[in-house]
């Protein structure tokens, strides 16, 4: 009787050892499935992206909206007459970039960033035209004025066209430069229109 029930014993271990060690092995063999899932994952991801990235950067709006995207900014983006216009903010500047896909550059517009009105003093509007006259002469962009007599303003204007391809090292930091260059010329010309101002009261 004793040896039946060491053999039931030793059976029971037995047949416990055997589901418990394939239990753990199932369990092995799940985890390993779920981080070759997740791995593979992962990399179908990178491998997306990196898809992604060289399909943008073959064109000058995908470059253009890669490289805006890369110094922070979110872009919005419009399709009209065979022009890419990407619209973004900037330092809390509104910039618009126009790209054509045929053409290795692009033109940054910094638009309306400074107005007065058209029933301004003649004085007024006289100082306006020949500030921007002057600093015209000693910035990277091109300033300009327009009147909309809709809104009844003579609206201040920055625009500049640059080469713009993949080639050029570090693009990012490159496009930030030329950004950077209409803040120049916006504190040069309501420095300018400061002093016109004073000169004016004075006399």
């Amino acid at each position: 009787m004793i040896h039946v029930v060491i053999w039931l014993i030793i059976f029971a271990i037995y047949y416990f050892y055997h589901v418990y060690k394939a239990s753990v092995e199932e369990k092995e063999a799940e985890e390993e499935l779920f981080f070759q899932e997740l791995m593979n994952g992962e990399h179908k991801e990178e491998d997306d992206m990196k898809e992604r990235k060289c399909l943008d950067e073959r064109t000058v709006a995908g470059l253009v909206l890669t490289t805006l995207r890369k110094i922070g900014c979110d872009p919005e983006t419009e399709e009209h007459n065979n022009l890419n216009y990407a619209y973004f903010t900037f330092q809390g500047e509104k910039f618009t970039i126009e790209s054509n896909d045929t053409c290795k550059f692009i033109t940054i517009y910094d638009t309306w960033w400074h107005s007065i009105s058209i029933y301004s003093d003649v004085e007024e509007i006289a100082n306006l035209h020949k500030t921007i006259n002057l600093v015209n002469q000693y910035v990277n962009c091109t300033l300009l004025y327009t009147t909309n007599k809709e809104i009844e303003e003579i609206g201040v204007h920055g625009r500049r066209t640059i080469l713009f391809i993949k080639e050029i090292p570090e693009i990012d930091n490159y496009l930030i430069c030329v950004l950077n260059d209409f803040f120049k010329a916006q504190r040069l010309v309501l420095t300018e229109l400061e002093k016109c101002k004073v000169a004016n009261e004075n006399h």
